[in-house]
């Protein structure tokens, strides 16, 4: 037994004489102070992001999914020179903002004054189109994971989206500066131009509707195969310097779509042209109906709200003739948004539904007036009519107008389609000429 304990007590000062070893090691392993060693870091960074002479393609996916491209120029004054694929503009003013490389939990960069990469991680969804108090699910403040030769990886430091920089060439600059990449955001921007809100795609022999969802990037084709059958597809899709990629092609038959490229607008025809898969000739147009008409629609869209005794809501109000609030209901002191609530009351014995005006009363969201109407009337063709039966409340002067051009929008006897596009939210379109429409959302 002494002996063993002889034996586990020379272990014992052997493997303290070793951990003092390897400690004495350690501390030789390592040169200057832990600041030391992170300037170093981050001095590598400013070096690389610097020393790009014609910038960095950046791609910057956000949590949500939706990708989106920058081109950043960095300098060593903390500047930085940026174009974005967010809209036509951002993608040919170029913005200048500042930037900064912060040690926090690991090496950061950081763009700390608003610029272009903002407008997806704004909270206003307002500014975006995003979610109110989340915008695109989008970052501004990136931890540096990784630094190679030619490129940086990053991750955003509240959301998650990652972004990889990748050195740029003069031609990846000059398809910026020429215009190029705004070319290719007219895709996005068909409504500028085609005021209706159906837009056909004619390719192929067959007559494609599609739908740019700008803010997700995903694009929706609605068509009808020669026995008359409905079919829909939706697809993410990827913007780049030359074109649209969709993220999984259109398969119909003999006919694959997987890319636009060539944009141009015709002003003779009223239409933008393009190539299809890079070869093909062809062209989006105004259409005042949509390919496949939703006949429960109108039905399913009054019925959700009536049976919870719920209402409807818009910011905008109506969108007529390219005009996003064409009547101006944001300009009206307190409002705060337009609702549409089935069987809302009864008077002399009619059950009507009121296009509701809410206002900020003191801190309180208030019907303060609204047009009101008679019960719907549905047709079988997938339509619906809203008869007017008269004004609840008064109507102060300063918000006049804008009444009063809604509720004659309202009752176009023509009526309105409707058309789900998420679980919970509706375009109502004019059936008169499809350039006058509402988005209800709950």
């Amino acid at each position: 037994m002494n002996q063993m304990k002889r034996v586990l007590s020379y272990l014992l000062l052997a493997l303290l004489a070793f951990s003092s070893c390897r400690k004495d090691n350690n501390d030789s392993v390592f040169s200057g102070t832990t600041d030391e060693r992170i300037n170093k870091v981050l001095g590598d960074y400013q070096a690389a992001l610097a020393g790009a002479q014609y910038g960095w393609n950046a791609r910057l996916e956000t949590a949500a999914g939706s990708v989106y491209n920058f081109h950043f120029s960095f300098n060593d004054a903390n500047r930085v020179l940026m174009y974005g694929d967010i809209d036509t503009l951002t993608a040919s003013e170029r913005k200048e903002s500042s930037y900064r490389l912060k040690a926090l939990q690991q090496p950061a960069l950081l763009f700390d004054t608003y610029s272009y990469i903002h407008i997806l991680a704004d909270p206003d969804g307002g500014v975006n189109g995003g979610e109110y108090g989340e915008g695109l699910h989008s970052d501004f403040e990136f931890s540096l994971d990784s630094l190679a030769a030619d490129s940086i990886k990053l991750t955003g430091r509240f959301k998650g989206s990652k972004m990889v920089l990748k050195r740029a060439s003069q031609q990846d600059l000059q398809m910026w500066q020429n215009g190029q990449w705004k070319n290719v955001l007219l895709f996005e921007d068909l409504g500028s131009r085609i005021l209706n809100y159906f837009k056909r795609l004619n390719y192929g022999g067959t007559q494609y509707e599609i739908q740019v969802n700008g803010v997700e990037r995903t694009v929706t084709f609605t068509w009808k195969d020669a026995g008359g059958a409905a079919h829909q597809h939706t697809t993410g899709y990827i913007v780049n310097g030359t074109g649209i990629q969709l993220t999984t092609p259109l398969v119909d038959g003999a006919n694959t779509i997987s890319s636009f490229s060539n944009f141009s607008w015709n002003t003779g025809t009223s239409s933008f042209t393009m190539n299809v898969n890079g070869t093909t000739p062809s062209a989006i147009v105004g259409a005042i109906a949509p390919v496949v008409v939703d006949l429960e629609g109108p039905r399913r869209w009054w019925n959700f709200m009536a049976q919870q005794d719920g209402y409807w809501a818009t910011v905008n109000g109506f969108h007529v003739n390219g005009v996003d609030d064409a009547f101006g209901l944001r300009g009206i002191p307190d409002f705060m948004f337009l609702v549409f609530w089935p069987r809302f009351g009864t008077d002399a014995g009619v059950t009507y539904d009121l296009a509701g005006w809410v206002h900020n009363l003191g801190g309180t969201p208030t019907i303060m007036f609204g047009a009101a109407f008679e019960p719907p009337q549905f047709s079988t063709n997938g339509r619906v009519v809203f008869p007017y039966y008269g004004t609840l409340g008064e109507v102060p002067p300063e918000a006049e107008d804008p009444y009063v051009n809604t509720a004659v929008q309202f009752i176009d006897p023509l009526g309105y389609y409707l058309v789900q596009t998420s679980a919970s939210t509706y375009d109502m379109v004019s059936v008169r000429d499809a350039k006058a429409w509402i988005t209800w959302e709950y």
